[in-house]
């Protein structure tokens, strides 16, 4: 599908990248496709062909993720499909992994390790210069290494998070790690307040080093080996708020890191909605935004406790909840609960335009689940951050904006990871209430800093931001990787 095709190239930069082309294939996760095709939209903007590799059913996602209300793009962008295998036990209709119920997952993990054939016939039908590729598919770059074509890991994940998981000696350490192993940063990780707590290290024990019984191989394996055969990592962070975190990445893989910028959503959404207008009827910084990304899916007992702690705090608020599968969570809020809350609350359990709530004047806080992209958002635009982490990365994203940067608080959780609503209520309460402490004064101050730190160093739309620099490095950079390729260059 030929998504926009070339138009006419206007700098320098457009002209030595024009017949680049490159194959992004990204992990089989909402929030990846979105990421990826960001960076897909600033390749194109710079005259360079993408070929964007999915399955079948995950292709109608992609079109809005593009810029096709800008056409006359140097570069050519076109959505190719990948076949998805059929698997055993795995139903019709799942190649993704928002509609892919926990149990299934080993599942559609099978049915990736199966994509290894026809993507090698799809890499030589296409011949790419590069491919730009996520970190389950780990066989990636032994399939394009066969065809002579270099490969660049792409994580969509914070430097803290990367540095910490996937180095020594918590990466290469065997079977016998334990989760108070996990609990201690690596041999010269530069924070020393960054690190998982017991209940995440269990998660991250259970979910990373330990075999599954798809391949007998751990996750963390299949990721050292997405690092060892790449030529290069690109990473989605600023050295403006993560310098030294990538820099020891680099010095533990052995590869060069390049950072291309936070990758802020260029795409604004509809003004008109609902939730838009609703929020224009609330006061100036008065509202908490609550939302959990595409990925989490909150139990009824979590979403209970968030409804009933914002409720407790006070303040008007949005809600975000979203559901796996058919899953409508109509019977997931506390009773009579939207009753109560009418006036000053909203929820919504569909798609919401998180780029306009956060950067409304009636939004003063963020409530998040500390995915990379959500905290980056949030950061953006200047706004307090309330971490109610809940899986995967998020843990350490949340000790980065609260110990590191200083921009957040973090919800107290009891032992077993659990927030009650009081925690909730507290948390939310220290930021939008800065009068009653001094580290919500503090957090919201840094967190406006922040906000005009991006306007002014990273976005600055009056000159080019360090943002579109790091795009202009990161172009070079798979010029030059085109280039070197056994003296083939560009096709």
């Amino acid at each position: 599908m030929d998504l926009y095709g070339a138009g006419c190239c206007n700098d320098s930069n457009e002209r030595s990248s024009k017949k680049l082309h490159v194959l992004m294939f990204p992990w089989l996760a909402r929030g990846h496709f979105s990421i990826y095709a960001e960076l897909t939209n600033r390749l194109a903007d710079r005259g360079i062909n993408v070929s964007f590799l999915t399955t079948p059913l995950n292709v109608p996602k992609m079109e809005p993720l593009f810029n096709l209300a800008n056409r006359n793009l140097p570069g050519k962008v076109q959505v190719v499909e990948l076949p998805f295998p059929a698997v055993e036990g795995l139903p019709p209709g799942i190649e993704c992994t928002a509609d892919t119920p926990a149990h299934l997952w080993p599942l559609l993990l099978r049915a990736v390790f199966l994509l290894e054939e026809p993507f090698e016939s799809v890499l030589r039908r296409l011949a790419p210069d590069v491919v730009v590729f996520d970190l389950m598919q780990y066989w990636t770059p032994r399939v394009a290494t066969k065809l002579g074509i270099p490969t660049v890991l792409f994580f969509t994940f914070s430097a803290a998070y990367l540095s910490y998981h996937l180095s020594p000696p918590n990466a290469e350490y065997g079977e016998e790690i334990t989760a108070e192993d996990l609990m201690v940063p690596p041999p010269g990780y530069p924070s020393s307040t960054i690190s998982w707590r017991p209940f995440e290290a269990q998660f991250t024990l259970k979910m990373f080093h330990t075999r599954d019984d798809t391949e007998g191989m751990r996750v963390i394996d299949r990721q050292l080996t997405c690092i060892d055969g790449c030529e290069t990592i690109a990473i989605k962070s600023c050295y403006e708020f993560e310098e030294k975190l990538i820099k020891y990445f680099e010095r533990v893989t052995g590869k060069p890191v390049i950072p291309v910028g936070p990758l802020l959503q260029s795409n604004a959404g509809p003004q008109d909605s609902e939730c838009l207008k609703w929020l224009g009827r609330q006061a100036a910084s008065s509202v908490v935004y609550a939302c959990f990304g595409t990925e989490c899916f909150l139990s009824n007992e979590e979403i209970r406790e968030v409804a009933l702690g914002l409720e407790a705090s006070g303040h008007p608020f949005i809600l975000v909840l979203r559901f796996a599968g058919h899953c409508d969570g109509s019977t997931s809020l506390p009773e009579a609960f939207e009753g109560r809350i009418r006036d000053r609350g909203l929820v919504l359990t569909d798609w919401a335009p998180q780029k306009e709530i956060l950067s409304h004047p009636s939004t003063v806080a963020f409530l998040t689940h500390c995915g990379w992209s959500s905290l980056t958002e949030g950061m953006s635009v200047g706004l307090p951050l309330i971490a109610l982490l809940m899986q995967w990365d998020q843990g350490l994203n949340a000790r980065l904006i609260v110990n590191e940067l200083k921009v957040g608080v973090e919800v107290a959780r009891r032992g077993d990871g659990a927030a009650s609503r009081e925690d909730i209520c507290r948390a939310v309460r220290a930021v939008m209430a800065p009068e009653d402490g001094e580290e919500g004064k503090d957090v919201r101050q840094r967190a406006s800093q922040m906000g005009d730190m991006f306007r002014r160093t990273i976005l600055n739309g009056e000159s080019k931001g360090s943002e579109e620099r790091y795009i202009d490095k990161f172009v070079q950079h798979l010029l030059a990787l085109a280039t070197d390729k056994g003296g083939h260059g560009c096709h």
